[in-house]
């Protein structure tokens, strides 16, 4: 039983150390500037974000912990494959997530993420 202890001991002492490492990599902000027509690039607090989701698969959803790519690297000007174009994946998810906060502060408008 000790054995089995110190085993989780060290695990979870690993997990969590994983856990540091990845979160100080994390930008503070972040711009999505890949495909750019008729609206500005969006720069975003990266940070605010992850602090207030917790879950970098919620946005990163194909990449796993650690090696979270730019939404670009799946996610071109056109749809590809089973790949969304950016446009419309960033409209979806940013979108919808902002729709669903509870203080409405979050922008839903094309102005408030892509700033003159």
């Amino acid at each position: 039983m000790r054995k089995f202890a110190m085993l989780m001991a060290v695990v979870m002492v690993a997990v969590f150390s994983a856990s540091v490492i990845v979160a100080a990599d994390a930008p503070m902000k972040a711009t999505v500037k890949d495909v750019q027509k008729s609206k500005s690039a969006v720069t975003f607090d990266h940070k605010a974000h992850s602090d207030r989701i917790k879950n970098c698969a919620e946005c990163h959803h194909k990449d796993a912990a650690g090696k979270e790519q730019k939404c670009f690297a799946c996610h071109k000007a056109e749809k590809k494959g089973d790949a969304v174009s950016l446009k419309d994946a960033m409209h979806t998810k940013c979108k919808d997530c902002h729709a669903k906060d509870a203080t409405k502060k979050a922008p839903t408008k094309c102005d408030g993420c892509h700033k003159k």
